[in-house]
């Protein structure tokens, strides 16, 4: 049914109401909107990742029974679109959620960042890295001040939209000396 749904779907704020109110009956809708997120395979991930983002945004405690399986899975994403969205979900884990985190899921939320800002991606997902690091630099230090050199490194090639990203970045790693 959930399939369905977001299969006749699209990406408008009208539409996307519509499937949320529709979800709203069915039972297990995040632990199966985090399955569809995470297919690569399936057709609707990308709308469900929407719809998850969009529920995640309005209530963060939806995402509490789910919160290791989501961090784990964090990096089969392959979709811009989906990487954007779960980057900014982890932003909402890690503002919001943060007693639900150990060390071992934030280490592994910093292993993801730092994936997303060494490969291809998209700057919106970058500058969420960004800020999920500046979020976790206190706690994890050293492995702040690494990341912070790969982004000096890279810093000139980069948009104006990473750069300002960055220097906040930059910034608050440079005080945790």
């Amino acid at each position: 049914m959930i399939f369905e749904l977001l299969a006749k779907g699209n990406t408008s704020l009208a539409s996307r109401r519509d499937i949320i109110q529709q979800l709203s009956k069915e039972n297990e809708v995040i632990s199966i909107l985090i399955d569809f997120t995470f297919d690569t395979q399936s057709k609707v991930n990308v709308l469900a990742s929407i719809v998850l983002d969009d529920l995640v945004q309005e209530n963060p405690l939806l995402l509490d029974d789910h919160v290791e399986r989501f961090i784990l899975q964090l990096s089969s994403v392959k979709d811009e679109s989906v990487k954007r969205l779960t980057s900014k979900m982890t932003i909402v884990l890690v503002e919001k959620r943060q007693s639900l985190l150990n060390a071992t899921l934030e280490e592994a939320i910093l292993d993801q960042c730092l994936i997303w800002l060494t490969s291809e991606t998209k700057v919106a997902t970058e500058a969420n890295a960004m800020h999920i690091i500046m979020r976790l630099a206190a706690k994890f230090p050293e492995q702040a001040k690494l990341i912070a050199e790969l982004i000096e490194v890279r810093f000139a090639a980069k948009t104006p939209a990473y750069q300002s990203k960055a220097r906040k970045l930059l910034k608050k790693v440079s005080a945790l000396k």
